[in-house]
């Protein structure tokens, strides 16, 4: 059996978690197409049974993030063969790292000959381990471009990712939001939104760099960007930033409608309010990313507040 077909079984498994109608119908014509996809698509789903039994050791966790990382972010000349992309392929499939599919680790468009690019869905995290050991986790809806280009080490991020850099002598160039920043080493949570780009400095500083300025963001600072504006300000409570990295999202005094729009990133079936009496409800409290359902029945618990309809598509809260 090939390793184009055992890649492309590993590749059904994971569009198989959670398929459309459409995905269905196209994966029962696949399979049917030969005894050979039936078999490959059992063995894929053997393997990933088999890993599922040992658990998400830390260690091996760890050796299958760098093995990959390594892989895709070798050098421009290198050429990988086809039997080790099938079994880069097999492994995701055999051995899935947590709230990770395999679109995550697969580059999606290579934008120029040295970048690779790395994505999460909605949902999911994952760690990006570059070359020199440095570590980007990426949180949900995320993309990351990496590039190295002779002295130049640069990543180009859309979404939010918490970026834990060892000390170099070359530093990087983070673009986030049409803004581009510069550390050389540290520990820094940056986001971007439509026309706003957001960074905190946990470890160490982080530099927005623009013409003939510069403003640093010291430690336990946040800055805020939106266009030419910009605004830095000490953070008294990092968790409120940073505590998507538990799977935990804060709200302190929040508009409802502020609240449901940062809960809809973690979600398929987005929260839409219905009016604005309900929007402009302010919210406290500690939420799950992983349970969002929860969100919701705490707002019909303790607010004056109704599912309005709760679809396929969507879940509309109202007013009483």
């Amino acid at each position: 059996m090939g390793d184009a077909l055992l890649a492309e079984a590993a590749l059904w498994h994971e569009r198989m978690l959670d398929p459309s109608d459409a995905t269905r119908a196209a994966f029962a014509a696949w399979r049917s197409m030969s005894a050979d996809h039936a078999e490959a698509y059992a063995r894929v789903g053997a393997a990933r049974e088999t890993a599922s039994a040992l658990g998400e050791q830390p260690a091996l966790l760890s050796l299958r993030q760098q093995t990959l990382a390594r892989t895709m972010l070798g050098r421009r000349s290198r050429r990988i063969p086809p039997r080790a992309v099938a079994a880069a392929a097999l492994l995701l499939a055999g051995a899935p790292l947590a709230a990770l599919g395999i679109h995550a680790w697969v580059p999606h468009k290579v934008e120029q000959a040295d970048t690779q690019t790395f994505r999460t869905g909605i949902g999911q995290q994952t760690d990006v381990t570059l070359p020199d050991g440095s570590v980007v986790t990426l949180d949900t809806a995320s993309r990351l471009a990496v590039s190295y280009d002779g002295g130049t080490r640069h990543l180009r991020l859309d979404g939010q990712g918490w970026f834990r850099l060892k000390p170099s002598g070359t530093p990087y160039v983070i673009s986030a939001g049409g803004h581009d920043f510069s550390a050389g080493q540290g520990q820094f949570d940056l986001r971007t939104d439509p026309g706003q780009v957001r960074a905190f400095a946990a470890q160490g500083q982080l530099t927005l760099t623009g013409g003939d300025s510069s403003v640093t963001v010291e430690p336990g600072h946040l800055l805020s960007a939106q266009g030419s504006d910009v605004l830095i300000r000490r953070l008294d409570n990092p968790a409120s930033i940073t505590g998507w990295r538990s799977g935990l999202l804060q709200f302190d005094n929040l508009t409802l409608a502020d609240a449901a729009s940062e809960i809809n990133r973690y979600r398929r079936r987005p929260i839409r309010i219905a009016d604005n009496r309900a929007a402009s409800l302010r919210v406290s409290g500690a939420f799950h990313t992983a349970e969002t359902p929860a969100f919701v029945d705490a707002l019909t618990t303790g607010f004056p507040l109704r599912v309005k309809q709760d679809s396929s598509e969507a879940v509309v809260i109202a007013s009483r």
